[in-house]
């Protein structure tokens, strides 16, 4: 029987570049809010830019309940209600190294979902009915352990710093626009660029904060690999939803030019079990006595890729 599992050396790359490009990301989108107070106002523009952006990121990420059941209309389960569901869990919090396991939350779309949220503190995972209802244990559970691998990588705080950042980047664009049609660039003082950053910023800092969302997706599949053992599951559990209902709602890279998959939030189901084909080796079993030979004691066992194919 063939030992699968996802290659150590492709986690600890994967592992690096979310680190760098979450790294770059943030302090891109800090230098385009300061560019923008800069060239508006100069160093005290930059003071006021900065003060701005201090504020925004201090601002707490909001709890599970309101994302989801305001949000969303979603209903907060008990563990009554779905034990097996919360024993999957709370096992994957548990190998996840989670200080608490997310609290389940039933959501009310027809649509086959799951999504995390909240605080690393106070996580929740949100999840429709369709969901449970159609994918195979296997399948859930890969979906489950990505939801888990979210929180466990600290996802939700990293997103929710990016997403404030981009937010602030539009509002003093928007700000600055709106003084510059009332009062023009004299007035202000501004540099001649200022108008041409104005406009692009806002599209400049989301495209940074999608292709941060994109880069932590392959980590967080990576991971959930890692936590249940069956890379099969969760790629079985993509191409299904992919079958049912495409590529979720952002079937962007099939319409039109390449350049549509800079607005996705996730990669293409494609690129995802592709990259899952990539990370997932064979683990041979040992031969008998393998580890009672003086030739063999302390020696990994054997390795060699998996040719997975769809």
């Amino acid at each position: 029987m063939l030992h699968l599992a996802v290659d150590a050396a492709t986690l600890a790359r994967l592992q690096r570049r979310n680190r760098l490009e979450t790294a770059l990301t943030l302090i891109a989108l800090l230098l385009l809010a300061a560019a923008i107070g800069w060239l508006a106002a100069g160093p005290e523009g930059l003071v006021i830019g900065a003060a701005m952006m201090a504020a925004g990121l201090a601002f707490g990420a909001l709890p599970a309940d309101a994302v989801f059941v305001h949000g969303y209309g979603a209903v907060r389960l008990s563990p009554s209600a779905a034990p097996g569901l919360f024993a999957l869990v709370a096992e994957l919090s548990r190998r996840a190294g989670l200080a608490v396991a997310p609290t389940l939350y039933l959501l009310p779309q027809p649509v086959l979902q799951a999504m995390a949220a909240g605080t690393t503190e106070k996580p929740g995972i949100g999840f429709t009915r369709s969901l449970v209802e159609i994918l195979t244990p296997a399948e859930l559970a890969g979906v489950l352990a990505h939801e888990v691998s979210h929180i466990r990588h600290g996802d939700l705080i990293v997103m929710r710093l990016a997403a404030q950042a981009s937010a602030i980047t539009r509002a003093m664009a928007q700000a600055g626009l709106l003084v510059l049609l009332l009062w023009g660039t004299g007035a202000m003082g501004a540099h001649p660029l200022l108008p041409a950053l104005l406009i692009v910023a806002p599209l400049l800092a989301d495209l940074l904060t999608l292709s941060l969302s994109r880069t932590r997706e392959f980590l967080a599949d990576a991971r959930a690999v890692e936590l249940t053992g069956d890379p099969q599951g969760l790629a079985s559990a993509l191409l299904t939803l992919e079958q049912i209902q495409g590529d979720d709602f952002e079937r962007l890279a099939s319409r039109g030019p390449w350049w549509l998959r800079l607005f996705r939030t996730h990669p293409t189901i494609a690129e995802r079990v592709a990259a899952l084909r990539e990370a997932t080796v064979v683990l041979r079993p040992a031969l008998p006595l393998w580890g009672d030979t003086p030739w063999g004691q302390g020696l990994p066992p054997p390795r060699r890729r998996l040719p997975w194919r769809r």
